[in-house]
């Protein structure tokens, strides 16, 4: 995952203030999130295999909530949530995973197998998750990724590395 010095400077670009961003990466790196969003994590219940009542903290189990953007089911209910509770963080939630997946994909950007585009286009189509009214906020993410893919790359490669 990038850390939050690569997400800051990349929302940041995106025009979302720093308190938006620093409350998601809080969120998405479940250190010491906001008690808001914590009570979305022990508080909301979800309906799974005929068993109302359990949290996302609870499903997870063991596994580390830093870990939601590579689960879809919390992701639906992070968006859920997010829409029907605070739609102005939508965009930095997506913005977070995409970095996170471009980051992922580091080094086959340094090795030119890859782009910043292809990254972006592969986790459109095989990672972006949807729920019913926040369309409209990927697609401003997926535009202002692929307008400033450049300027990214060299955030995720901090200048100072070629890549």
């Amino acid at each position: 995952m990038a850390g939050n010095t690569e997400h800051d400077k990349i929302a940041k670009m995106a025009g979302i203030p720093s308190a938006i961003s620093e409350e998601i990466n809080r969120f998405m790196g479940d250190t010491n999130p906001p008690k808001v969003f914590e009570d979305h994590n022990t508080e909301n219940k979800i309906f799974v295999c005929g068993h109302l009542n359990v949290s996302i903290r609870t499903l997870m189990g063991k596994e580390k909530l830093q870990d939601r953007g590579k689960k879809e089911w919390v992701q639906k209910e992070d968006l859920k949530w997010l829409l029907a509770t605070r739609k102005e963080y939508i965009v930095c939630y997506y913005l977070h995973l995409a970095v996170d997946n471009i980051w992922e994909n580091k080094d086959r950007l340094k090795g030119a197998r890859e782009t910043v585009d292809t990254c972006i286009n592969s986790w459109e189509k095989n990672y972006a998750v949807v729920v019913p009214g926040t369309e409209p906020y990927l697609r401003e993410v997926l535009r202002f990724l692929r307008n400033n893919a450049e300027n990214i790359r060299r955030i995720i490669f901090h200048n100072s590395d070629s890549g």
